[in-house]
Parts: C-alpha cells; structure tokens; sequence
C-alpha cells in the first residue's frame, strides 16, 4: 500500500512538473508548399513575409509577400504594424531554416496563428510561381 501511494505521489507530482513545461512549448505550423498555398488562398488579407534578403525578395517572391530582416532588431515591432497578432502569418526563408526560427520568436512575441512554408521559396518554386516587382 505504501509502495502504491508512493507511486500515485511521484506520478501526480511528476504530470503537475510537466503540464507547465508542455504549455509553454511555442507553436506555429509548418506546411509543404501546397498546404501552405492552400491555407492562404483561404484567409482573407493574409500576411505574407518573406524574410529573405532584400536582392533575393525582388528577384522573386510569393505574391502579396513583404519583405522582412530577421537580423533587423526592429522587425516585430515592424510586422505588429503591418498585421494583426490574431491575423494568420505566412512566413518563409529560402530553405525553411530561418522562417522556422523567425516563426518561433513571432509566437514568443504574441502572434497566434503562424505557418512556416517547410523547405522555403526552394521547394515552392518546384510547383508554383513567383512574382518580381
């Protein structure tokens, strides 16, 4: 009997330990090319950044996309301007790498609901378009 209250006793305080650590996990989503397409053709005014430098961005880019540098310390502060922390973001690098740290400080930062394209502009481009300004 004391065996098993022992057990319940480190069980219980073992789950309390870790429900806080599993609430603090950050998340966001990371999509394949189509999903990500999929889920932004449904959103209304969706925000698009692409946080490639800026001579990779006018070679081409997603359409609707603007142009963010994660380098740049400003740059939440630049994005809670031009969206919504409730707005769904659509964020991408050029391989996913950086968009998928990008898109851990923007949840960190109070955004809600952030999509990372997983493998960047490089898998995009294998089956959709862009566009240069």
């Amino acid at each position: 009997m004391k065996t098993a209250c022992l057990k319940l006793f480190l069980l219980l305080g073992f789950a309390l330990c870790i429900v806080p650590l599993q609430a603090q996990k950050i998340k966001y989503s990371t999509l394949k090319p189509n999903d990500f397409k999929i889920k932004i053709e449904k959103t209304v005014d969706p925000c698009i950044i692409d946080i490639r430098a800026a001579v990779d961005f006018e070679a081409g880019h997603i359409a609707g996309a603007i142009n963010l540098d994660p380098n740049d310390l400003r740059y939440i502060s630049e994005l809670k301007k031009r969206c919504a922390q409730t707005d769904p973001i659509f964020i991408y690098c050029k391989l996913g790498k950086t968009s998928k740290a990008a898109s851990k400080t923007m949840v960190s930062n109070g955004f809600k609901d952030v999509s990372n394209l997983k493998g960047g502009i490089t898998a995009w481009l294998k089956s959709f378009p862009v566009v240069s300004e």
